[in-house]
């Protein structure tokens, strides 16, 4: 199944894609465009008070679900505990120790929007490129107040904001998934990723630290007829200049529980896009993940649209889908290109760590990206072959097979316990069993089954002694 993420500033792009359901479009209340019907760049998003409300509140005259219309009630919804707004060394806390009640902030200052998606109407009932009984996807916008809206393009705000957000702004933002956090997949973002951070995953006190940049987008201000340009993936999104730009910070939380687990955790963020995609592909030894992103081939100025794509895969997807420990992951990546042709600079492969960038991971990015729909590849370098691992008595047998291990040149084998085939894949815990084990071209090495039982995941981690990787790879022992 295909996951989407949309460009995350709703008011300025009228309908989401139902995830899953190529093409369909769905509304949230903050698709609701606050403007007068004439071409210019649209500033205003509803309150939360608003988008709190039912659908069958007569305050709401959207007729849109709102967090009301959960079966749980506003009270069940995510919000955000704390924002800080940071200008180089000046750091300005805007929400501490926020709620799920809506506040009602002054005119000018920066406030966020948590926005359901594709959630039912009291009454109606759930059903595939419908609605869904919890929203698929939670939207979160940082803005400012314009009084009764919230205001999301800095690049031209309505009114005086304070304090003063532009590209070199940092957003320190902690949210709280509250019983939304059991679903969370990936989280998409419109901005320059800089930390990120997961707490309790799979709970329902789930939260999520975040620092990013606001980024540019393009504005349209009508979309061509049959444009793809926000669909599940994007087609036919052909559009030579935009109407403008827009200086917005935003992104989405999707729940998309049938995507697997590993992706728990991970974040993708755009700039200078519409939007994108990830589909998880490839087979169980070639995995890779599918990016995409859409855009208009020029800005409204002329210049060519360059657009970025970051993509943080934390460890435990490392370890689950790529068979690959974080220290490895850096140096054996390859990030093609695919779909439109065009151009862009040469991806760049960063390690994350928790103690700086909040999780440990790798951070993949591709800069200078010509539009309008290119897709990219990122799949390992190794060809790994298949491993197995089987209990016999006291001991478990892992074997496989590598390349570029001689009896003059030995290679050094790891064997690492993942825990048992039931723990969440999003879960990175690994235990080392087997340390620098001397192998040749066929491994086969033995631990005790006491510490390695049938049921339980492994991963078999082969490197040259000089460091480099041989081969990597994980399995289930039977």
């Amino acid at each position: 199944m295909l996951a989407a993420f949309v460009v995350g500033a709703a008011a300025l792009h009228v309908g989401v894609p139902a995830e899953g359901v190529p093409g369909a479009t769905l509304l949230s209340r903050a698709d609701t465009l606050l403007t007068s019907g004439d071409d210019s760049i649209p500033d205003g998003m509803p309150s939360q008070a608003s988008t709190d409300l039912a659908s069958t509140d007569p305050s709401n005259t959207t007729g849109q679900a709102g967090w009301g219309d959960l079966a749980a009630g506003v009270a069940a919804r995510p919000y955000v505990t704390s924002l800080t707004v940071i200008n180089g060394s000046q750091s300005t806390p805007v929400i501490v120790n926020g709620t799920t009640t809506a506040d009602d902030p002054q005119a000018g200052s920066v406030s966020a929007l948590v926005s359901p998606y594709n959630l039912c109407r009291t009454g109606q009932a759930p059903a595939a490129g419908v609605c869904y009984a919890t929203p698929n996807r939670v939207g979160l916008t940082i803005g400012y107040s314009t009084g009764a809206t919230l205001g999301s393009n800095f690049a031209d705000p309505s009114t005086p904001v304070s304090p003063q957000v532009d590209a070199g702004t940092v957003f320190d933002m902690t949210v709280a998934l509250n019983t939304l956090g059991q679903s969370l997949r990936w989280t998409w973002v419109n901005g320059d990723l800089l930390y990120w951070r997961t707490t309790n995953l799979g709970q329902a006190n789930a939260t999520v630290r975040i620092k990013f940049r606001p980024a540019q987008a393009p504005y349209v201000a009508r979309y061509p007829d049959s444009s793809g340009c926000t669909a599940t993936p994007a087609w036919n999104c052909s559009i030579q200049s935009a109407d403008g730009e827009v200086l917005s910070a935003s992104l989405f939380f999707s729940l998309d529980a049938t995507l697997d687990a590993s992706l728990t955790g991970a974040a993708f963020a755009t700039q200078g896009a519409f939007s994108g995609y990830l589909q998880p592909a490839g087979t169980a030894l070639w995995p890779r993940l599918d990016v995409q992103a859409a855009s208009t081939h020029t800005k409204s100025t002329g210049d060519p649209q360059l657009g970025t794509v970051q993509a943080f895969i934390p460890a435990a997807a490392l370890t689950y889908l790529y068979g690959l420990l974080p220290d490895d992951a850096a140096s054996s990546f390859l990030t093609t290109r695919t779909g439109d042709p065009g151009s862009n600079n040469a991806p760049t492969y960063t390690p994350w760590t928790a103690a700086q960038h909040g999780s440990d991971g790798l951070l993949v990015k591709v800069s200078g990206i010509t539009f309008s729909v290119p897709r990219y590849q990122v799949k390992g370098k190794i060809i790994v072959a298949a491993t197995k691992g089987k209990v016999s008595g006291t001991m478990t047998t892992v074997t496989s097979k590598v390349t570029g291990c001689t009896a003059k040149a030995p290679c050094l084998a790891n064997v690492y316990s993942l825990g048992p085939a039931s723990t969440g894949r999003y879960v990175a815990t690994r235990t080392l069993l087997l340390k620098n084990k001397g192998v040749q071209n066929t491994v086969s090495v033995q631990v005790p089954s006491k510490l390695l039982r049938k049921g339980y995941r492994y991963l078999l981690v082969v490197h040259t002694r000089a460091g480099k990787l041989a081969g990597s790879g994980v399995g289930t022992v039977t």
